[in-house]
């Protein structure tokens, strides 16, 4: 059964020096296998697909990971935190988000002032 999940980024630009929070949840009725070591990575990516940060959640709980079977109406949520470089350019930035044997995820955010915003 594939896992209903949402991702969700605590703001949608960000300024470099700030930090952002990414959360991935995963609501029931559903089964996925999680990590416990590290069970949400997320991978972010410039315009030009160039890797700019690499980061995991802390350690999961006993009961949130291995094989995770949720009851309707049960959720789960990881998070992970970017603290945005000071010297990245300004520019949107893709984040794929991991966890787990779910559907990867994917959120666009912006960091600094966009070109040509005012």
């Amino acid at each position: 059964m594939a896992a209903p999940v949402s991702a969700a980024a605590d703001q949608a630009q960000v300024d470099p020096g700030a930090t952002v929070t990414f959360t991935e949840t995963i609501t029931g009725p559903a089964t996925v296998q999680v990590d416990c070591s590290d069970p949400l990575q997320v991978l972010v990516t410039d315009s030009t697909a160039l890797s700019v940060y690499s980061g995991y959640s802390e350690a999961a709980a006993a009961d949130a990971c291995g094989t995770l079977t949720l009851t309707g109406g049960a959720s789960e949520s990881y998070q992970v935190a970017w603290p945005v470089d000071p010297s990245l350019p300004g520019g949107t930035y893709t984040a794929t988000l991991v966890l787990g044997d779910a559907p990867q995820l994917t959120l666009s955010l912006a960091v600094g002032t966009l070109p040509g915003a005012c």
